[in-house]
């Protein structure tokens, strides 16, 4: 059976098609306007597909399928039907799940994790997702809430974040935070940019994913000491700055070595397809 997975992003939405363990196929477009249009894409991507995964960047009730707090992609999705509306348009059974369980149920099924049991995961891109696993399961929560480093806060004065908080981790290593505290004035760039330009020699945009890389072990050190966990699983758009970031980031765990224990760091394996991956994992056991 061929299984479809989506990935919906604040920027781009990723697909692929699973047959057994091995992706068929995969795209990637700009994400629709809103969930009315996702919706009517979602459906056109495979329309022989036996089952649908979709992961939104945010809560989502799985039970039924609707999108509770999903903030970053474009319109309004808050209590918005997802699993029913592609249902009526597929008729085919839709799993939707957070974007960062995706990706984690990907990594520990066929990536980086595979082997391990008790894993974190951080997914860095326009926002920074998380997961936990522990004794081999990607843990859920009511709202699929469950793991959300991006949201732990490093600097209570910090920006003010798209969740309602000011200094979360988010809004120093999400691709809009990192661009947001390089550029002056009315420059442009991306994540991708600014990192060039720290290859090239450009001390701000060093310094920027200094910081990113700060405030990622800060959440990864608090998630470390709350669950027991010592591997880390990194991914993402943004993750491929995580050079970028290394030093800092493990300064920061090592500095709370003595209760956290030594925390590997990994980078994720599967690449930017991963949460799509992972959704349609989530899809195919619902079929």
């Amino acid at each position: 059976m061929t299984a479809l997975g989506i990935d919906v992003g604040g920027t781009y939405t990723k697909w692929v098609t699973l047959e057994g363990e091995a992706v068929s196929g995969s795209g990637t477009v700009p994400t629709p306007p809103g969930p009315d249009e996702t919706v009517r894409l979602a459906a056109s991507l495979a329309p022989h597909a036996g089952s649908i995964g979709i992961g939104l960047p945010g809560h989502v009730d799985r039970d039924t399928g609707t999108a509770l707090f999903v903030p970053n992609p474009p319109g309004d999705w808050d209590g918005y039907p997802v699993g029913a509306r592609l249902r009526a348009l597929t008729g085919v059974p839709v799993s939707v799940v957070n974007d960062a369980r995706a990706f984690a149920r990907a990594e520990l099924a066929l990536g980086a994790a595979r082997g391990l049991a008790d894993v974190l995961f951080a997914v860095l891109g326009t926002g920074v997702g998380g997961a936990v696993a522990l004794r081999g399961t990607v843990l859920v929560g009511p709202r699929d809430n469950l793991g959300e480093i991006g949201h732990v806060t490093v600097s209570p004065w910090g920006p003010v974040c798209c969740c309602g908080n000011r200094g979360c981790v988010e809004t120093f290593a999400g691709g809009p935070g990192i661009v947001r505290a390089f550029r002056s004035g009315t420059a442009r760039a991306t994540a991708a940019e600014v990192a060039e330009a720290a290859r090239a020699g450009d001390e701000r945009a060093a310094q920027v994913f200094e910081q990113a890389g700060w405030a990622l072990g800060v959440a990864l050190g608090d998630a470390a000491a709350f669950f027991g966990v010592g591997s880390v699983v990194v991914g993402g758009g943004v993750s491929g700055a995580l050079d970028l970031m290394r030093s800092t980031l493990h300064n920061e765990l090592a500095r709370r070595r003595p209760l956290i224990g030594d925390v590997t760091v990994l980078p994720a394996v599967l690449g930017p397809m991963a949460g799509a991956i992972g959704a349609a994992l989530y899809g195919r056991r619902s079929g």
